[in-house]
């Protein structure tokens, strides 16, 4: 029999190290009802300060969890435990035995987790959702959960690397000309027509289309959408100049 090359042996002891000891950190949660995991409060007291970094993944999974853990400080149990289900997705840790408890979890506490939990954390759901549910409708659904906080996510880089002043006024030429017409963007694009622009709401509608479908990704795709509306986010800008009752796009339509 062939022995396994160096690389080989690296690559699995890379992944073992990625999912070692994925069993005792469940294990912790084993004998916990999620209203048990509701009822605790992460303290800081419950961290480890030896753990904590700023790096975004640490390969040993242990030590990736301990850093985890501080950034649920002041959140419940449940919402860390959803967190750990994520981590153990990426890395594929028994992934049908791990996304059942993840689905699960989402089945029965949905109104909790999209009321709690952050919109990275729900972005990350949707995620796991496009990843590993057998269900196709849900996938397509959620998968535009992640093209809209994407591209958010780089047009604010952009306008970070421009370096305007956060708090700088609109352009009042700029406003005027926008409420006037169409500007063009590139191919074929424009700019949004601020005030009457029906753009955002006949997406709203389509996202409610998705909800008739599959109810549960359907009200995590329009929640993420809400948060959006309460955030400083392009979003709130064009909300706040916008004028016809008719096209509103921020509230349940028909």
């Amino acid at each position: 029999m062939s022995q396994p090359s160096l690389s080989q042996r690296l690559m699995n002891v890379f992944t073992s190290e990625k999912t070692r000891h994925a069993d005792v950190i469940l294990q912790a949660f084993a004998d916990k009802t999620f209203a048990d995991m509701k009822a605790v409060t992460i303290t800081h007291a419950m961290c480890d300060d030896a753990a904590l970094t700023d790096r975004p993944r640490t390969k040993a999974l242990p030590a990736h969890i301990d850093n985890l853990r501080h950034q649920f400080i002041g959140s419940s149990e449940l919402c860390f435990y959803h967190a750990v289900l994520v981590v153990l997705l990426r890395r594929h840790y028994q992934p049908e035995q791990t996304f059942a408890a993840f689905e699960s979890l989402w089945k029965t506490q949905s109104d909790y987790l999209l009321d709690t939990l952050s919109l990275r954390w729900l972005v990350s759901a949707c995620d796991s959702f496009v990843d590993y549910s057998a269900c196709p409708v849900r996938a397509a659904t959620l998968m535009n959960v992640a093209t809209l906080i994407n591209t958010l996510k780089v047009y604010e880089t952009q306008r970070y690397l421009y370096a305007l002043p956060a708090d700088a006024p609109l352009c009042p030429k700029r406003t005027a000309s926008l409420y006037q017409t169409h500007l063009p963007l590139y191919e074929g694009l424009t700019l949004f027509r601020i005030g009457t622009d029906d753009t955002l709401k006949n997406m709203r509608q389509r996202y409610q289309r998705f909800q008739a479908r599959d109810e549960l990704a359907g009200r995590m795709l329009l929640g993420v959408f809400d948060r959006l509306h309460h955030a400083d986010s392009a979003f709130v800008t064009m909300q706040s100049l916008h004028q016809d009752d008719k096209s509103a796009w921020w509230t349940t339509t028909p």
